[in-house]
């Protein structure tokens, strides 16, 4: 993972973050460019989990509190029902277990919180391709990233959002032509532009290289 991956202010992230949201824990929150973009939109109070050191040494200037440690293992001094918003950005995927994690921060949900995730999708037309023709290769980033220890698709992260007594409240999708657009030039990015719009109209989760969930408690 690139230093890139660690600072990224996420802003589709962002635009899922409910404007009545005050406390917001950021579990994974890398070099807390999420949590400092949240601070300047008037969020009152940012905490954090990071366990990498080099990003958690920026996060700690940039959040309210921080805890650096094991997302699954380290102690955690929040009381239950503290945080209006839970966020895991793109950090189950990295989890030997995420319906774990999930319990183990619910805890610290308000009853009217919400939990916002984001994941990479398996189903995205590039990595099937890959497979039907016998070409699939871990990379350093992105849907085959080789530290990703679970996959996901729409279906099966809704099934562990229910399992864990949530329902999903919004789900958009992020929109790609390619995996890595770092190299595609002016007129890849033309073209993409142009998928991003028809995408949602043909093949919404073929084209979808990543999903975001908005949840809250299912009702009893």
């Amino acid at each position: 993972m690139t230093w890139l991956y660690h600072d990224d202010p996420r802003p589709d992230i962002q635009a899922l973050v409910p404007d009545d949201v005050s406390r917001v824990l950021d579990v994974g929150c890398a070099g807390g460019a999420l949590a400092a973009a949240l601070k300047a939109r008037g969020v009152l109070h940012v905490a954090g989990v990071e366990r990498h050191p080099e990003a958690s040494a920026r996060a700690r200037g940039r959040l309210d509190a921080l805890v650096e440690g094991d997302i699954l293992s380290v102690e955690l001094p929040f009381a239950p029902g503290e945080f209006d918003l839970i966020v895991f950005a793109d950090v189950l995927e990295h989890l030997p277990d995420p319906e774990a994690a999930l319990r183990r921060y619910l805890v610290y949900l308000a009853p009217q919180g919400r939990l916002l995730v984001s994941v990479p999708n398996l189903r995205f037309y590039l990595v099937l391709l890959r497979l039907l023709c016998d070409r699939w290769a871990y990379t350093d980033a992105g849907i085959r990233d080789r530290t990703h220890l679970r996959i996901f698709t729409r279906r099966s992260l809704i099934a562990l959002l229910e399992a864990c007594g949530l329902q999903v409240e919004r789900l958009t999708r992020n929109y790609r032509l390619f995996e890595d657009q770092s190299r595609m030039g002016r007129p890849g990015a033309l073209l993409s532009r142009l998928v991003r719009s028809l995408a949602p109209l043909l093949f919404p989760d073929l084209m979808a290289f990543q999903y975001l969930a908005l949840a809250r408690r299912a009702a009893p």
